[in-house]
């Protein structure tokens, strides 16, 4: 998708996703500045994670399956650090043999899924 394309979507998109973009546009400006108020928040949920990495949910879940985003258990439910988040935008986290493992077994299932398909 060009940028074109994507300047006409965010033209299109009804007020509550345009406040969204802006948002998601606002809050990963910040964290690659570094911003202190993003800073300031130093824990955001699996939701914000996937909005600052412009991500889904399902692959913030396998980046910290892989070990590559670290949390924490607030009363229960899981919270990512913005220092992992902060890391990771920069390429300090490389993959590790979690990920490498992880990724090697995501294949597998994917072609026995194939096999069985045919």
């Amino acid at each position: 998708m060009g940028l074109d394309d994507l300047i006409k979507k965010v033209i299109m998109a009804t007020p509550t996703m345009r406040r969204d973009v802006e948002d998601l546009l606002s809050n990963k400006a910040a964290l690659l500045r570094g911003n202190s108020a993003v800073e300031d928040s130093r824990l955001v949920s699996i939701t914000g994670a996937a909005r600052l990495l412009m991500v889904g949910r399902n692959t913030v879940y396998s980046l910290i399956k892989t070990g590559r985003l670290n949390t924490v258990d607030l009363n229960g439910s899981k919270r990512v650090t913005m220092r992992s988040i902060h890391q990771f935008v920069n390429g300090e986290r490389p993959a590790n043999d979690k990920t490498v493992a992880f990724i090697q077994a995501s294949r597998a299932r994917y072609a026995a899924t194939k096999v069985k398909a045919k």
